[in-house]
C-alpha cells in the first residue's frame, strides 16, 4: 500500500435512501448524509460547518440500507473518497465526489430516548485523511480580509481485483485547501511530486458556469499537513546512504516519472460564506 484514501462520518441521512441493483444483480445505494462539526478557523476562534456527503453503499450494506434506515437515520460510514467522471449531452466533462463506504453503522437506539428530539444540533463526525503526491505546488493567495490560503491537488492510488480476479487500479484526484500559517508553512514546504499527508474536514461548493450551468467541488480543508520524504538528521539517511530519500511519484512509465495534473477545472476559492444547503445537489 503506497497511499491513503481515508474518510470518516457521523451525521444524520437527509433523505431515505435510494437502493436499486446494478445490470448484474448486485445491490447498490445512495445515502445523503449532513454532518455538523467545529472547527478552528483562520483567525482562531472555534467555528460550526454543516457539510453534506454523498454515500454509496454496496450489496449488504445496500441491503441493511434500504431495510433499516430512512430520513433522519444516524450513521457512522468508514471509507473512501471516490470522484466519477462523465460527459454530459453537451459534450462537457462533470464531476461527483462521493465517500465509497467500507463500513456502516446504524447509531439510533432500538427505543427513542426522551429529550433527544434536538439532536441533530449535538454534532458529528466529518474527519478525512489522504497520504498522496501533490499535483502542482501549492498557490497561495491572500482573502481580502487579509488571511493567508492556500490550494493543491493530491493524487492517490486505489488497486482491486475485479470480479474476474483481475488487477485493477485508480488514480484519485483530492483538492486540499489550507488556511492561516498552515497555508504559508505548505507553500513553503510543498512542491510537485513531492509526498503529503494531510487531515481535515470534506466540504462541497457551488458556483455558476458562465452559460449558467450549475457546478460542485468538493475539498478537504486541512487542520493538519506533513511534507514527507525527507530524513531525520539525527538518525541519518536510510541504509546509511548519507542522502536525503528520493521522492515517490504516483506513476512510474520506463525511465521517465509522469505526474498526473487533476482533471477537473475549478475556480479559485472564495469562502467568504459557509456553503448553504439549497446549493448542495440533493
Amino acid at each position: 500500500m503506497y497511499a491513503l484514501n481515508r474518510a470518516q462520518i457521523i451525521g444524520h441521512l437527509t433523505e431515505k435512501p435510494e437502493v436499486r441493483q446494478t445490470p448484474n444483480g448486485q445491490m447498490v445505494g445512495d445515502l445523503n448524509v449532513m454532518t455538523r462539526s467545529t472547527f478552528v478557523n483562520a483567525s482562531g476562534q472555534p467555528q460550526q460547518s454543516t457539510a453534506f456527503h454523498n454515500v454509496v453503499v454496496w450489496r449488504g450494506l445496500a441491503e441493511i440500507a434500504d431495510k433499516y434506515l430512512k430520513k433522519g437515520s444516524q450513521v457512522y460510514i468508514s471509507g473512501r473518497v471516490q470522484t466519477d467522471e462523465w460527459q454530459d449531452p453537451q459534450g462537457q466533462k462533470r464531476t461527483k465526489t462521493r465517500i465509497t463506504a467500507d463500513e456502516m453503522i446504524m447509531l439510533d437506539p432500538r427505543t427513542p430516548v426522551e429529550g433527544t428530539q434536538d439532536s441533530l444540533s449535538s454534532g458529528g463526525l466529518n474527519q478525512c485523511e489522504v497520504l498522496g503526491n501533490a499535483t502542482k505546488d501549492p498557490e497561495l493567495r491572500q482573502t481580502p480580509t487579509g488571511a493567508s490560503v492556500a490550494s493543491f491537488g493530491i493524487a492517490t492510488n486505489f488497486s482491486w481485483k475485479d470480479r474476474a480476479g483481475a488487477q485493477q487500479e485508480k488514480t484519485e484526484f483530492h483538492n486540499v485547501v489550507a488556511w492561516g500559517e498552515l497555508a504559508k508553512n505548505l507553500s513553503e514546504s510543498v512542491k510537485k511530486g513531492r509526498k503529503v499527508y494531510v487531515s481535515g474536514r470534506l466540504q462541497t461548493r457551488s458556483w455558476e458556469t458562465p452559460d449558467g450551468q450549475k457546478r460542485w467541488s468538493t475539498e478537504i480543508v486541512a487542520d493538519k499537513a506533513l511534507a514527507l520524504g525527507v530524513y531525520d538528521s539525527e538518525l541519518g539517511a536510510p541504509d546509511g546512504s548519507g542522502v536525503k530519500v528520493t521522492l515517490s511519484e504516483p506513476k512510474i512509465k520506463g525511465d521517465s516519472v509522469v505526474i498526473p495534473e487533476n482533471p477537473v477545472e475549478v475556480p479559485a476559492i472564495n469562502y467568504e460564506s459557509e456553503i448553504k444547503p439549497e446549493d448542495l445537489p440533493f
